[in-house]
């Protein structure tokens, strides 16, 4: 090859480079700006998927807003939140939709702005969204079930009460089918009752007290949120007969399930949910497709508790 030649090569590879460096936003300089809206401001669920968001912050250099209602029934306000994040000209959100169907206008809005939508742990009814990182929800419904059973002698009658947070969501949709899926494949269960408590404590322990009181042949209650859980536990009491199985892992309910109040606990890695959520969103600023997998989560009992997986899980950090 002669010098010619290979002068002209050397431009063309320059220019390759020059012309590629241009496509790709400066992080540093310029760094993306993400509006992270969860479903409420409190709560130690909503608390690790936040931890998880900051530190993909730390890594990436994004810069991060959180948004949320002080309820996680306050769907209007969630709007807000979006439309707030849209007339601010976020580059992406990720969102944790309290209504699967309420806010699919208002994600489509900021669609057609051209901000990337990543939705986490809930979903939208009509599959919008740019993304999703959630857990399986179905399956963890199953294991609920599942686990229940084992609880019990195989000839003895399993009377449920299922204690959902909110009617609208994907994920909380998707468990109870999951948990009326497993007690369809069992002659001796049954689901007595199954209701909401909007995720207020106090409608959960009045629930679960004119539950007990009207009808004691229920044994076996099943809160699928944190904030449920804790009312429902506290109309039981420590000495209760009734079989007890929830999802979180707020500090009271793991040391209710170290003393034995609690059977099980169902533990989704919300850490990991949050940090992935905007590790997603960068990816699609930047022309990438994200990973796609779902959140582990385990079902921890006082037995196994202790294991390296499920300590890491109870007390959360990135997988």
């Amino acid at each position: 090859m002669n010098k010619k030649a290979l002068s002209y090569l050397c431009i063309f590879f320059l220019l390759v480079l020059f012309f590629s460096g241009c496509e790709k936003r400066n992080e540093r300089d310029n760094p993306y700006r993400i509006a992270v809206i969860t479903m409420m401001q409190g709560g130690e669920f909503w608390g690790e998927v936040k931890n998880g968001a900051r530190n993909a912050r730390t890594e990436t250099g994004a810069v991060l807003e959180f948004f949320a209602p002080v309820n996680e029934s306050d769907y209007e306000e969630q709007i807000a939140c979006v439309e707030k994040a849209i007339t601010q000209k976020f580059d992406a959100i990720v969102l944790t939709p309290s209504h699967s169907t309420k806010l699919e206008e208002v994600v489509r809005k900021a669609q057609a702005k051209g901000i990337e939508v990543v939705l986490a742990d809930t979903s939208l009814k009509n599959r919008l969204g740019d993304f999703s990182v959630t857990a399986d929800y179905h399956a963890i419904g199953k294991k609920m079930g599942y686990h229940a059973f084992s609880l019990f002698d195989a000839d003895e009658p399993i009377n449920a009460m299922v204690l959902g947070s909110l009617p609208n969501t994907t994920a909380m949709t998707n468990m109870v089918e999951g948990l009326v899926e497993a007690f369809g494949e069992n002659d001796k269960a049954t689901i007595r009752y199954a209701t909401y408590s909007f995720t207020d404590e106090s409608i959960a322990r009045k629930i679960t007290q004119k539950t007990i009181g009207d009808d004691p042949s229920v044994n076996v209650i099943f809160a699928l949120e944190e904030n449920t859980a804790h009312g429902a536990i506290d109309a039981l009491g420590e000495n209760s007969k009734v079989r007890f199985i929830a999802l979180g892992t707020t500090q009271y309910e793991i040391q209710l399930l170290e003393n034995n109040t609690i059977d099980a606990l169902v533990v989704v890695n919300t850490f990991n949910m949050g940090y992935r959520s905007v590790k997603a969103a960068i990816d699609l600023l930047n022309g990438k497709k994200p990973i796609e997998k779902l959140v582990d989560y385990a079902l921890v009992t006082k037995q196994t508790m202790f294991s390296e997986e499920h300590q890491r899980l109870l007390f959360q950090s990135l997988n």
